[in-house]
């Protein structure tokens, strides 16, 4: 009878086994402890203390140069801005225009030029590389290659307009200054230098005509005349102000004197200032998923003293691409009226692609 029961409480206790095999491993493990520390208190008891690791805050978002109250400054190769960064740009156009230059008389040959003048064509191209360097928190420091060229075309242009090549090279400083979260404000000061290379037919063959219709004796044929050579030294010094009230919207202003001295044939020394006003639009901040933004700009170079500079205008618009804050790439379609190099009366509309790429 004893040997029966104890079979039976055997039996039982096997059969039991595997079915608290089964909960133990269909228990979900329990998450490890946090690490705790004991340290005990005045009373000499023991106290338990939990470290809990505390979650990382992300980054805050790098704030560029030329962003302000949430809004991304548009550039312009027409207009600066009073921003400290450092940024590398490239600037290329290329247009064409209309000069008021001489009549040319074809034929019979040789040409002959009249006294009366007509409208020419002329096609135009430039290209401008510039580096802005951020050596200090509000002051930055700036060099700029620039070069343009002209070309007459069509027929008797290039007699009557001729051609035209500029190089000039600037360099200056800038001091930046921030005025709440909506103004900044800037000065500078440029110093450019460049010749400037003009092939004028049309103007040469009259100055030679003429000087041997005074004294026909003595006339000489020159050929320099028809080649006319200048260096300039310009000194300008500037001040500019951008604002933004809206993170879309921006506007800035610039106002500049410019001093040029060329020297060729004759030393001339002229004083004018310019003033400058851009308005720039971003859909980005109104609509995340449509980055494009648009300005709008006009500039007017005046004389100053009764041999001032010539005066010059220029106004025109852009569309650019906004999706990355250190990226500036766009397109501006501008209208230029003013006189080219020779002086000639001329209109002229040009397509410039801007791209400019920022560090800060």
């Amino acid at each position: 009878m004893r040997s029966l029961i104890s079979l039976t409480v055997v039996t039982a206790l096997l059969w039991n086994v595997p079915a608290r095999a089964q909960e133990v491993t269909a228990k979900p493990l329990a998450p490890p402890a946090e690490p705790a520390v004991q340290a005990p208190d005045a009373t000499g008891a023991t106290t338990t203390v939990v470290l809990v690791a505390a979650t990382p805050k992300p980054a805050p978002p790098v704030k560029m140069g030329r962003e302000m109250n949430g809004h991304i400054f548009l550039p312009s190769h027409i207009i600066e801005d009073p921003f400290s960064y450092t940024a590398f740009g490239l600037s290329f156009g290329l247009g064409g225009g209309n000069a008021l230059g001489p009549t040319v008389q074809l034929s019979p040959p040789p040409p002959v030029v009249l006294p009366d003048s007509k409208s020419y064509g002329y096609t135009g191209i430039g290209v401008a590389l510039g580096m802005n360097v951020k050596f200090l928190e509000y002051l930055s420091a700036r060099a700029l290659i620039n070069t343009v060229a002209y070309l007459g075309t069509g027929s008797g242009a290039v007699i009557a307009v001729g051609s035209s090549a500029r190089i000039t090279g600037d360099v200056g400083v800038k001091g930046t200054l921030p005025v709440g979260k909506q103004f900044t404000f800037a000065a500078a000061f440029d110093v450019s230098y460049g010749p400037v290379y003009s092939l004028l037919i049309a103007q040469g063959i009259k100055d030679i005509v003429d000087a041997c219709r005074i004294d026909p004796q003595t006339c000489q044929l020159d050929a320099s005349s028809l080649l006319a050579q200048s260096d300039t030294v310009t000194y300008i010094g500037g001040l500019f102000g951008s604002w933004a009230p809206l993170p879309y919207l921006g506007l800035t202003l610039n106002g500049k004197f410019i001093a040029p001295t060329k020297t060729g044939k004759a030393s001339i020394s002229q004083n004018g200032s310019t003033f400058a006003v851009m308005l720039d639009f971003d859909a980005k901040p109104l609509l995340a998923w449509l980055p494009l933004g648009v300005n709008g700009i006009y500039s007017v170079t005046s004389p100053v003293g009764a041999k001032g500079v010539t005066t010059t205008q220029d106004y025109g618009f852009g569309f650019y691409y906004t999706g990355r804050p250190d990226l500036a790439l766009g397109l501006e379609i501008d209208w230029r009226r003013g006189r080219l190099e020779s002086q000639q009366v001329s209109t002229s509309t040009l397509a410039w692609i801007n791209v400019r790429y920022y560090w800060n």
